[in-house]
């Protein structure tokens, strides 16, 4: 994935013949894609911007099959398989994110100048070959080489790749369009979980790597590569199916035609509001990170047995999608600022009560509010930096500030497994999760949106929505 990247950003190749052919084929299939949205626009009775939602969605279905709460399943078995400990293990999730920090600024930059169909369809064929690879994953080197693969892709060009396009095809309806694309993420997350641990319990941990890495294939690849197109107006549509604007319209080179300010990667690295956003969500996603990877090893601790702690997973996953739906009407009716405190608040609550769990119900219970705090990770910030900054350039904009996110989740996941290792308990781990979530809570509500020079009024967190729908 890093490779092609970098081909396409310096325009390394072989030969002459082979960019020739390379660049036909995109075309060839940047012009299917758009044949078929022109026409399925036409006919449906509804926005094609849904159609991009459902494709997008496909992709963040798939990306959980390397998700940390996928690889919570794997840990204890394939502990007691490769008598690998735990730290070892989670140290994959670390490797992904610390890849993640140098990759995710050149993929913004590369959705913004290529599209998001091509690095999402490329991330899915990555992503599948990734997750086949891992059976034969029976030394540590090989396993961190397949599955740090897979965090990449879930890290980098499918957060940025889907928060940018659906940023750019819905501005009033953004939450909700959102909502809907980790509804999907949600769901994914519930279907890898039973098929790793069915594939494990009944067959083998190879098995469980195999139906993954065809899950992903099946699911996520033909969606991305057909039904996505970067921008309403290449079909002749408007963000949130609006009327189109009148030449008389026509704005400035920092204006957005829908209300929105654009702004410059350069202009938004300026801004305390970006690095505010990045540092805050970085803990919400450390702490997530410290939490999910080893939360199925812990509730084995407490007493579950393997399925009841799949079973906790699960409730996690579901609440999670019904939640999404929730932040998303939450973010269209009240400002960033608020909801990113109370997710902090949340987050805070989340770590101290996993030390509460003596017991199945218990446990369901924290799974359950894992669920919650993680729609909200997921749903908040990509309509936080579009509010902020506009569309024109959110790719790069995402890419810098996801960072913060890859930061995060490096030191998460390895920071409980030390921990744990150390002293075998979690608790030192969970109580520094908590205290960081209050931090942070303090330090976005005091937090304000970030305000061009001469301008009077600002875009962003304190903006509320211009109506409710």
């Amino acid at each position: 994935m890093a490779a092609w990247l970098c081909t396409i950003q310096h325009g390394h190749y072989r030969s002459v013949d082979q960019f020739q052919q390379d660049t036909l084929y995109f075309r060839v299939m940047n012009d299917i894609s758009l044949v078929i949205a022109r026409n399925l626009s036409a006919r449906l009775p509804f926005y094609y911007g849904w159609i991009v939602v459902f494709a997008a969605g496909t992709t963040t279905f798939a990306r959980m099959a390397p998700s940390t709460t996928t690889l919570a399943v794997f840990v204890s078995p394939m502990a007691d398989e490769f008598g690998w400990s735990r730290t070892l293990i989670a140290g994959s999730v670390s490797l992904g994110a610390l890849s993640s920090i140098f990759i995710s600024p050149a993929v913004g930059r590369a959705v913004d100048r290529y599209g998001v169909r091509l690095i999402l369809t490329v991330s899915m064929l990555v992503l599948g070959v990734a997750m086949i690879s891992l059976v034969w994953a029976t030394m540590p080197v090989f396993f961190y080489m397949g599955f740090a693969t897979g965090r990449v892709v879930f890290h980098v060009p499918v957060q940025i790749g889907t928060g940018a396009l659906i940023s750019r095809w819905f501005i009033r309806k953004r939450g909700r369009a959102i909502g809907i694309i980790y509804l999907a993420g949600a769901v994914g997350g519930i279907v890898t979980v039973q098929i790793a641990s069915l594939a494990i319990s009944h067959w083998s941990i190879g098995a469980a790597w195999i139906s993954l890495g065809g899950l992903v294939l099946a699911v996520a690849l033909l969606p991305s590569a057909l039904l996505i197109v970067d921008r309403p107006e290449t079909i002749g549509l408007q963000p949130d199916n609006q009327p189109p604007v009148s030449s008389e319209g026509v704005v400035e080179l920092e204006e957005d035609s829908h209300g929105e300010t654009d702004w410059t990667p350069r202009q938004a690295m300026r801004t305390r509001a970006l690095w505010v956003l990045t540092v805050v969500v970085g803990v919400l996603f450390m702490t997530q990170a410290g939490i999910s990877v080893h939360v199925a090893a812990f509730f084995l601790d407490r007493g579950l047995s393997l399925t009841a702690a799949a079973n906790a997973i699960t409730i996690n996953a579901a609440v999670n999608a019904f939640a999404s739906l929730m932040w998303g009407a939450i973010i269209e009716r009240t400002t960033v600022r608020v909801a990113m405190t109370g997710l902090m608040l949340l987050s805070a609550a989340c770590s101290l009560s996993l030390l509460s769990v003596t017991s199945e119900g218990s446990a369901f219970g924290v799974a359950a509010l894992l669920g919650l705090v993680a729609a909200g990770g997921n749903v908040i910030p990509p309509v936080a930096f579009a509010s902020y900054f506009g569309r024109r350039s959110i790719g790069s904009i995402r890419g810098i500030g996801e960072t913060g996110v890859q930061v995060g989740q490096m030191i998460g996941a390895l920071f409980s497994g030390l921990m744990y290792d150390l002293s075998g308990s979690y608790a030192a781990a969970f109580i520094t999760f908590a205290i960081l979530g209050l931090v942070g809570a303090l330090v976005v509500n005091s937090s304000r949106p970030p305000i061009r020079a001469g301008e009077m009024d600002s875009v962003g967190l304190e903006q509320l929505p211009r109506d409710g729908n």
